[in-house]
């Protein structure tokens, strides 16, 4: 029985011991809430491809006007729009034939809503959607067929 106690005190010992002292792992725990920061595990981009990176994004961003023709009209725009379209100088020349391009296919010019637009906006959605595939929906040629035509 007295070997027990002691085993007990022994135990209940060694528990403060490691409450008072601190886990291991609780050391690094409490380090990186002070302030410690992590370094990064990714290596730093050589100039050339930073160069690489900064070029593709001021190309992604030179103009919504390229994603809007490439990538939200590309199935409805007819060849002589799209010629047309590429021809413009200005952004303000742009935005006049986006706007104009829609009210050509609103099927109620008086509404203010254009139904036509929003339907063709909403099937790309669903082509996303339900289409994707590695690629994103409105690529596929079921997205493609969708949009151009609508549901079955």
């Amino acid at each position: 029985m007295a070997k027990r106690m002691m085993s007990k005190e022994l135990v209940s010992a060694i528990v403060t011991a490691i409450l008072l002292a601190g886990f291991p792992g609780q050391a690094f725990a409490q380090k990186k809430q002070a302030g410690g920061q992590r370094e990064t595990v990714a290596k730093p981009l050589s100039e050339k491809e930073q160069r690489k990176k900064e070029a593709k994004l001021r190309k992604e961003l030179e103009t919504p006007y390229r994603k809007w023709l490439s990538d939200d009209v590309v199935y409805i725009i007819t060849d002589e729009e799209r010629k047309s379209f590429k021809n413009m100088q200005t952004d303000e020349e742009r935005e006049q034939f986006i706007e104009q391009f829609w009210m050509r296919r609103d099927p109620t010019p008086d509404t203010q809503e254009n139904e036509y637009k929003e339907e063709h906006y909403r099937r790309i959605a669903y082509a996303n959607e339900r289409f994707a595939s590695g690629i994103p929906g409105w690529k596929t040629d079921r997205g493609m067929i969708y949009i151009t035509f609508g549901p079955a």
